[in-house]
């Protein structure tokens, strides 16, 4: 039956793609995707917390009249400035780029000649995780917009220049990109073979960018969230105090079932010696990692992580059997669809459940939300 399941989608998006090219095909493949995720998760459009001071600085990016605690991160309000996306508009920005991640992601593997099928699971796992499940109950936030150039990032590390101007744009976006420069670099010299230096060298003048845009608030402004802010003693106790209790629901809950994938990648690399990559994967989740002891959105701290759940499936289909990795890949794909979803915070587990089992339950006389 998984046999029929795979040759049904990939016979399916093949002839897509020969009938319409490989754009079209990645945008219906999103349209697919995301209608998914929105009848999965039941979508928030009142915009609240950070998505009001989001929502602010889109109306005046560049004012300092009035203190924005989130002053530093100016890349997807400057964007719906620019896109006249400002004030009660602003939240249609990272919703846009919901829409966008899943086809770029299936796009950007199809032109690494990896086939349809596993570029399609490649963007379930984009869609259906906390990457795009997050953003569409948090509205106004701009996460899913550092993810997507992170992603484009990652995707273009052989070509250096490239992938240094994403992180430049991720980064401008949100600061904690910045956990990601090991991983990366790593990625980078591991796919080029040589010019270590070189890259490091590249990758530390894309962080120029935002370490001037850091001075010019500097100048006028100091917003609350910054680095003193995180590494403060109060900060610190504050998110241990809650995170003791939730770290393993709110690590399992960013990714659920396809956590599989660079944990047996970690296990099998060490086994076989291939330590540059599992340092890669580990470099990676260990800077999401960090993030928890900073942050009180606790899942939302580990989505960042979302490269090494992409890298892994990439590396084992170069050792596994494909039949097999399909046919897992299909199965926790279900299987996640049917383990309900919730995000952890400082405040405990709170649910992402679907609208339609809202309204039942409601019905029943016990709403879940």
């Amino acid at each position: 039956m998984l046999d029929h399941v795979i040759k049904s989608i990939s016979g399916f998006l093949i002839r897509l793609e020969s009938r319409y090219g490989l754009v079209a095909a990645s945008l219906v493949v999103t349209l697919i995707l995301t209608g998914i995720a929105v009848i999965y998760v039941q979508p928030i459009f009142t915009v609240a917390f950070h998505g009001l001071l989001f929502q602010d600085l889109s109306s005046h990016p560049f004012s300092f009249h009035i203190e924005n605690h989130l002053q530093y991160r100016i890349l997807g309000p400057l964007l719906g400035y620019l896109l006249f996306l400002r004030g009660d508009l602003f939240f249609i920005l990272p919703l846009i780029f919901i829409a966008l991640f899943p086809a770029i992601t299936y796009y950007s593997y199809r032109k690494k000649k990896i086939e349809p099928i596993d570029s399609f699971f490649l963007a379930c796992f984009i869609a259906m995780s906390c990457v795009v499940l997050l953003p569409l109950v948090a509205p106004g936030y701009t996460d899913v917009i550092t993810w997507f150039f992170i992603f484009l990032a990652f995707s273009n590390a052989k070509k250096i220049l490239k992938s240094a101007i994403f992180f430049s744009l991720a980064l401008l976006n949100h600061e904690s990109s910045l956990v990601l420069l090991p991983g990366l670099i790593l990625y980078s010299w591991w796919l080029q073979k040589s010019g270590f230096m070189k890259i490091i060298l590249v990758y530390m003048l894309a962080c120029i960018p935002h370490l001037i845009y850091r001075q010019f608030v500097d100048a006028h402004v100091t917003p609350l969230y910054s680095v003193s802010f995180y590494l403060s003693e109060t900060n610190f106790w504050f998110v241990m105090h809650k995170l003791v209790l939730y770290l393993p629901a709110a690590i399992f809950y960013a990714f659920k079932l396809w956590w599989i994938f660079p944990v047996c990648f970690v296990a099998w690399s060490i086994n076989q010696k291939k330590f540059l990559q599992c340092c890669i994967i580990a470099c990676i989740t260990g800077g999401a990692f960090i993030l928890v002891f900073i942050g009180y959105d606790y899942t939302r701290m580990v989505v960042i992580a979302f490269p090494a759940v992409l890298l892994s499936y990439e590396w084992f289909k170069e050792i596994l059997e494909m039949k097999k990795l399909r046919k897992l890949t299909v199965v926790i794909i279900v299987l996640n669809f049917l383990i309900l979803q919730y995000q952890f915070n400082y405040d405990g587990a709170q649910p992402m459940f679907p609208w339609i089992l809202n309204k039942i339950s409601a019905m029943a006389g016990i709403p879940l939300v």
